[in-house]
């Protein structure tokens, strides 16, 4: 397995995004510093960071027009912006995957996030050593 080098900084946002995509451009680049690289990820994480302010837009316009909007024969319908939505919202789970930003992905490169035990768990567990 070849070891890349960390991130040292976090790389210049494109131009091409706008608040919220610069907003998570920083968030995920911060989180994944010790995986990502800017030689091979910085494509696949501007898209993502696109689709974030895509995301955005279409919320927005939803709130605007509504869930329901009237169709072409005047009847009552779902806002056929809800659709795309999920389409993009499906794409970006697909682009956080391949950047690994899941819970399974990040164990898949071995970053697995360290679970704390709550105070509960250990005194349940000092309870059971105690039984035994």
């Amino acid at each position: 397995m070849v070891q890349l080098a960390a991130v040292a900084s976090i790389p210049v946002p494109p131009d091409t995004l706008a608040d919220k995509g610069r907003t998570v451009w920083d968030r995920l680049w911060t989180a994944g510093q010790a995986w990502l690289s800017p030689a091979t990820d910085l494509d696949l994480l501007t898209r993502l960071c696109e689709a974030h302010d895509e995301r955005e837009a279409l919320r927005d316009a939803i709130a605007d027009e509504g869930y329901m909007v009237t169709g072409s024969m005047g009847q009552r319908r779902a806002n056929p912006l809800l659709s795309e939505l999920r389409s993009l919202e499906s794409q970006m789970t697909k682009y956080e995957s391949l950047c690994g930003f899941t819970p399974t992905d990040r164990a898949r490169l071995g970053y697995a996030e360290v679970k704390r035990a709550s105070k509960l768990d250990d005194l349940l567990s000092k309870r059971q050593a105690r039984a035994q």
